[in-house]
């Protein structure tokens, strides 16, 4: 019982298990998707074009060349940002790259070259950075440093334009003024500064950083995309486990049966006990039951356990064969046990112990006299094993088990050195085994679950069944395990049935340790 979730705190640990658990269970599921991302990731990386960047620096001027010599500056707090602007768009117009276009001698068009560039002025400097992409890694840093080249020739030729205008415009204000005139002297000395500064055009602006060709393409790396692929494939997988476990009604742990039947588990069965169909093969596999036995016998302590119902939620959870391996441990011991099959509708007791089709519990109801007649011993080495099985098929089952007939069947069959082990029809399909639950014959019941076949409305309807009768169930057996052989232990039937003298190590093999029993028992 979880008292932490009683309590109403939320019990982080279960959490942590039960998502543990559905990953152990689904590990492939997680595996696969992952693994499918990553290729995907790997084969897009490879596919992908590269592209190679190469970057050059270029300073620029923050304000006119002839503005500062004829002392003539702008003012305003924006004035940096929207020089460092102006000089992004001209070193990347058009009329820069028409002027890279014809220096490369290239084919490609104007607009094509403007594509594989960008342009972007560096903070708290007047820094330029011209980036070029392209797939060609020297082709890139070629293509760079035209634009840097261009951009300074554009400035340069922008600026000796200037001074020329200038010039043009001094002269002609001399040529207006008289000789006497005062204007005259400051003009013709602004005339001898432009004359100076047209030696200096050009020169406030530098490449301080040629572009040189990259080593490895720009982009994700092969390693970053296989970490991206991963960690997506993590993401979907995650998800994906969540969505299936959202959807999928089945139980597939221990644990959850406990939480849902509210009852302890007695014994887990592996899937692999039930490989062979006849119980004289399922020897070896025993080890469950003994560990259900002595639970049983625990039980057997505080309460009468003369009698034991086994029975299931619905069909195909391996009831039978729990009932019928129960016995044949507890008859190991060398305790009487009487097995019958009150499962009327489908009885497969015979399958499992290779019986005859015949007469059995149908006919002992009608004929109480012939009961010891109809007792069949399944192996010879244990006389003090006993089957009744199901016999022939009545029209009215849920009648006949309902019975007085039934109850003084059993009773004559009890002992108190023995055992009856009830085979009983599933709860909910049928109403067979309700008609015994509330009889006072039955002394106790376990429930028998599959892992990965019974829902939880199943068992939570299974549950509200056995709420509405007088016997509790002891608990649960859980079968279709897959934990085999975890711990590498194989025990002698001899020595769990507490004879010493009889105790031998049994070879792992399953053929090894048939055949040692077979000497055992000769």
């Amino acid at each position: 019982m979880n008292f932490a979730t009683q309590s109403g705190r939320p019990d982080v640990g279960n959490s942590l298990l039960s998502g543990l658990r559905v990953l152990r269970r689904r590990w492939l599921t997680v595996l696969g998707v992952v693994g499918v991302c990553l290729i995907v990731s790997l084969v897009q990386h490879s596919r992908a074009s590269k592209t190679y960047k190469a970057t050059a620096s270029v300073t620029f001027q923050s304000s006119s060349l002839v503005g500062s010599v004829l002392g003539v500056s702008g003012g305003g707090v924006d004035e940096p940002q929207r020089e460092a602007a102006t000089n992004v768009l001209v070193a990347h117009s058009p009329e820069v790259a028409a002027q890279v276009r014809k220096e490369l001698n290239t084919s490609e068009e104007v607009n094509s070259l403007l594509d594989e560039v960008s342009v972007e002025a560096q903070p708290n400097a007047d820094v330029l950075s011209i980036t070029a992409s392209t797939p060609d890694a020297r082709g890139s840093a070629l293509l760079a440093n035209a634009f840097a080249d261009q951009y300074i020739a554009f400035e340069t030729n922008s600026q000796l334009a200037s001074i020329t205008a200038a010039e043009t415009r001094f002269k002609q204000q001399l040529a207006a003024l008289s000789p006497e005139s005062a204007e005259r002297a400051t003009l013709q000395k602004s005339l001898q500064r432009l004359n100076e500064l047209r030696a200096l055009a050009g020169g406030t602006s530098q490449i301080i950083g040629r572009a040189r060709p990259p080593v490895a393409p720009s982009g994700t790396t092969a390693r970053t995309a296989a970490l991206l692929g991963i960690v997506v494939g993590l993401a979907l997988a995650f998800s994906l486990l969540f969505v299936m476990e959202s959807l999928d009604k089945r139980i597939k742990t221990i644990e959850e049966f406990e939480e849902e039947y509210r009852l302890p588990a007695l014994t887990g069965v592996p899937q692999s006990s039930f490989r062979n169909a006849l119980a004289s093969e399922r020897t070896e596999y025993l080890e469950p039951y003994r560990i259900l036995r002595s639970a049983l016998d625990l039980a057997a302590v505080t309460r009468q356990l003369e009698s034991l119902l086994v029975t299931s939620a619905v069909s195909g959870e391996g009831k039978t064969g729990v009932a019928v391996d129960l016995a044949h441990a507890i008859a190991l011991t060398g305790r009487r046990v009487v097995l019958v099959e009150i499962d009327l509708r489908r009885p497969t007791v015979g399958r499992h112990l290779g019986l005859p089709a015949g007469n059995g519990l149908t006919k002992a109801l009608m004929r109480p006299d012939a009961l010891s007649e109809l007792l069949i011993e399944p192996f010879p080495e244990l006389p003090n094993f006993t089957v009744l099985p199901a016999g022939l098929r009545p029209p009215n089952p849920a009648e006949l088990l309902g019975s007085s007939s039934l109850a003084e069947l059993i009773s004559e069959l009890m002992s108190s050195d023995g055992i009856v082990i009830l085979d009983a029809p599933p709860l909910l399909p049928v109403a067979d085994t309700q008609e015994l639950l509330n009889k006072s014959i039955v002394h106790g019941t376990i429930v028998v679950a599959r892992a990965g076949k019974t829902t939880r409305d199943e068992v939570r309807r299974a549950r509200m069944i056995l709420n509405r009768h007088m016997v509790e169930p002891i608990g649960l057996v859980v079968t279709g395990l897959r934990e085999l052989n975890r711990y590498g232990y194989d025990v002698d039937p001899a020595t769990a049935s507490g004879d010493p003298r009889t105790a031998r190590v049994i070879d792992a093999r399953p053929e090894a340790s048939s055949l040692k029993l077979r000497e055992l028992r000769n």
